[in-house]
């Protein structure tokens, strides 16, 4: 098989499993089947051999966390699996000690599945949530949070990939013990870890593939665990393993293993020294490129976010023309975006490149070679997610389709049909049957639609 440099790859924009660097499949594809010349593949090994290989890689990913992320020796680095999901129970389960209740603030889709999961061990209080100001979304200062002193933490979503919040920095609660799921937002930024009591990072973003989740933990909290902790999900448990952490039980080590070699590579790519400024800055400079289009497309494009908390990585948005539709979803990971009536109507009709038309939007985005750019069921329009491991090459490609699909100044994509009957402008929401009671001798045909229209100048 050619190195994964040499081939022609699609641009993956989705919120997870996100694109890895070319380098690193390359590194991970090499190794996989004899690992260090020993002629095992690294899956084949034991992790109970000390000093042994699966403890070398394990060992070796601690190590790039701790560096990359200047993580404080009273810190306990840990590899556990069940996703963030899982962690959604460890925190309150690792954290209760003697109180029966804890604050969280809701951002989103993330922060309630977080809450969801809580509510089964103490009682949950909603100390913030998101509110909506002047059109904006925006998070209320920490001054107006409803903070209870009989919680025993506090928990925050770190970025949600739905409702496209992020918390930009790191908030100071003082004494008080602040949790933060940073499963799509670690390592795009520099983090003050004396600020948490804890933070998880599920991978499938900018730590790796999926199949592991990373938990950095104060030292002195190891002990406030519930008696009934599962061992899988006991952070004490997994911290005071010998000789190396992380081997309560079998690790999952090609996650491990794959996380590695991001990490290294992380280190490689943006210098050993100041890894996370150097990321940060690319990481805004691509957010702000495609926010820049965003504003500026008279709303065309729409993002309620207000800019102090607009995610870096995961930016989601609609066309101006569907804002106000409420997307009804089950709850169901495997659920699909159902078009507005808008964008059916369309679809139906063979308009199928007019600027609302969602489908056409991503249909032109495959033919570029771009994956993954559709909206959350929950939010639908489109997101672009903007982890590290996609090259800037994608962004500059995505920029381009966004703006053309954007309009100049009037907000509306104006294309005339060689037919001379049906104009399609932004404002065109009417019904099939509509449009043939009023035009019944009309027939737009894909092909006239696709060779004979006029395209009025976008941005």
């Amino acid at each position: 098989m050619a190195p994964v440099q040499e081939r022609s790859r699609c641009f993956n924009f989705s919120a997870g499993p996100a694109m890895l660097p070319d380098l690193v499949l390359d590194k991970i594809v090499g190794e996989l089947g004899d690992y260090d010349g020993l002629g095992m593949s690294i899956l084949e090994m034991g992790h109970r051999d000390a000093g042994g290989p699966v403890q070398e890689v394990l060992q070796e990913a601690t190590d790039c966390v701790r560096h990359i992320l200047g993580v404080p020796s009273n810190y306990a680095v840990i590899w556990q699996q069940g996703g963030a999901h899982g962690q959604f129970a460890a925190v309150p389960l690792n954290l209760l000690r003697d109180k029966t209740q804890a604050d969280y603030v809701d951002t989103g889709v993330w922060s309630r599945r977080a809450m969801n999961e809580a509510r089964k061990f103490c009682t949950v209080r909603v100390c913030a949530e998101l509110r909506e100001e002047g059109g904006r979304l925006e998070v209320p200062p920490v001054s107006e949070w409803n903070l209870s002193d009989e919680s025993a933490y506090v928990h925050i979503c770190g970025n949600d990939t739905i409702s496209g919040v992020e918390f930009l920095e790191d908030l100071d609660l003082g004494d008080r013990l602040l949790v933060a799921d940073f499963t799509s937002t670690l390592l795009s930024r520099p983090v003050n870890i004396s600020r948490y009591a804890a933070l998880y990072c599920s991978a499938g973003k900018n730590l790796g593939p999926a199949g592991v989740c990373l938990v950095v933990v104060r030292r002195d909290l190891l002990d406030f665990a519930l008696p009934q902790t599962p061992m899988v999900l006991h952070w004490k448990a997994a911290a005071e393993t010998s000789p190396i952490p992380s081997l309560a039980n079998t690790p999952p080590v090609f996650s491990i293993f794959a996380c590695g070699h991001v990490l290294k590579g992380l280190r490689r790519s943006f210098g050993d020294v100041g890894t996370l400024d150097n990321v940060k800055r690319r990481t805004q400079r691509r957010a702000s490129a495609v926010y820049k289009i965003i504003d500026e497309s008279n709303g065309f494009y729409i993002n309620k976010v207000a800019s102090a908390v607009r995610s870096q990585t995961t930016i989601c948005f609609t066309f101006g023309r569907d804002a106000t539709v409420q997307r009804q979803w089950t709850g169901s990971i495997t659920d699909t975006v159902k078009p507005t009536d808008l964008e059916e109507v369309c679809f139906e009709a063979h308009c199928l490149d007019i600027a609302a038309d969602l489908r056409g939007f991503m249909r032109e985005a495959k033919q570029r070679r771009m994956n993954g750019l559709a909206g959350h069921p929950a939010f639908g329009g489109i997101r672009i997610c903007l982890y590290n491991g996609l090259p800037d090459e994608a962004v500059d490609e995505v920029l381009r389709l966004l703006r053309d699909f954007a309009v100049a100044e009037s907000g509306g994509l104006e294309k005339i049909c060689n037919c001379k009957v049906i104009t399609c402008l932004d404002t065109c929401s009417r019904s099939i049957k509509a449009i043939k009671e009023e035009h019944p001798t009309a027939s737009p045909t894909r092909s006239c639609l696709e060779h004979n229209l006029r395209p009025m100048p976008v941005l």
